[in-house]
């Protein structure tokens, strides 16, 4: 057996440190492994569920549309608050278009679940109102005119109204009438507030003469006329004198409001054959 001379002790120590050094590395490295990946595992946990793409403004409306199709797929109907935030964040007609295709998926796949009770009034209200937003009244009248394929609710005037209100900012009396005539003719009872709407479209556009009309028949049938209807009527009266003739679109509103085949729905809330008769003159 050699001496150990004190070089060789030197030297053996510094070997032992080493091995030891190592061996604590190693350790080290193994404890710092399970540890990230504990931490990693805990972390959903603290940091809570990521974000919904409603809660970020940088997700637009066509991601948020794909969004929707994948958990509609994947996990079945999404909420109707979900719907209501991507009609808002809609742009463009083309966007909103897109999303009331998707209302149709999300009701389809709540009937698979045998919910087959139409989305709320707001739901209904919000996309139309979005629907003017973004100048796509077609939209709007869609969305009306074939509510039960998407699911969406128009059994009350307030869904018809903001269109109605639309059309006549636009002097569009054909179609404001054509609304109101499709709002009563499905069984809608129209109120001051729908008075007071087709009064002050026609008015505004230089056709007094129907707004006492409108008047008349909403009182012969029992509807209550506010006195600021009528007071808004008088008050304007001359804004007529101001503004050019009535255009072709106004004066043909009667036949498409009151068509000819009016007489045999003498059953209807108003009778329109007086109406048609005024408006073709």
């Amino acid at each position: 057996m050699l001496q150990q001379t004190p070089l060789l002790a030197l030297l053996r120590r510094l070997e032992a440190q080493n091995i030891w050094r190592m061996s604590h590395n190693v350790l080290s490295a193994q404890q710092y492994s399970s540890a990230a990946a504990a931490e990693a595992a805990r972390a959903p946990e603290a940091a809570g569920p990521a974000p919904e793409w409603f809660d970020n403004p940088s997700v637009s409306a066509q991601d948020a549309v794909k969004i929707l199709v994948h958990q509609i797929q994947h996990s079945g109907p999404v909420k109707q608050r979900h719907l209501q935030q991507l009609y808002r964040r809609c742009q463009t007609p083309d966007d909103l278009d897109k999303a009331l295709k998707l209302t149709r998926l999300n009701y389809l796949a709540r009937g698979e679940l045998q919910q087959h009770k139409p989305f709320s009034h707001k739901t209904s209200q919000i996309l139309i109102h979005q629907a003017l937003n973004v100048g796509a009244p077609e939209l709007a009248q869609k969305a009306l005119r074939q509510a039960s394929e998407f699911g969406l609710s128009h059994d009350s005037y307030k869904e018809f109204h903001p269109l109605m209100i639309y059309y006549s900012k636009k002097g569009l009396l054909q179609q404001m009438f054509e609304v109101f005539e499709f709002m009563r003719g499905h069984g809608r009872r129209p109120g001051p507030e729908t008075c007071y709407i087709l009064v002050k479209g026609c008015v505004d556009h230089g056709r007094p003469d129907l707004a006492e009309l409108t008047i008349r028949e909403f009182e012969q049938n029992g509807v209550r006329v506010r006195d600021g209807t009528k007071l808004y009527l008088v008050q304007n009266r001359g804004k007529v004198t101001m503004m050019q003739p009535p255009s072709p679109g106004a004066a043909a509103a009667a036949a498409a409001a009151h068509p000819a085949a009016a007489a045999a729905r003498q059953q209807a809330m108003m009778g329109g054959a007086a109406a048609a008769a005024a408006m073709a003159q």
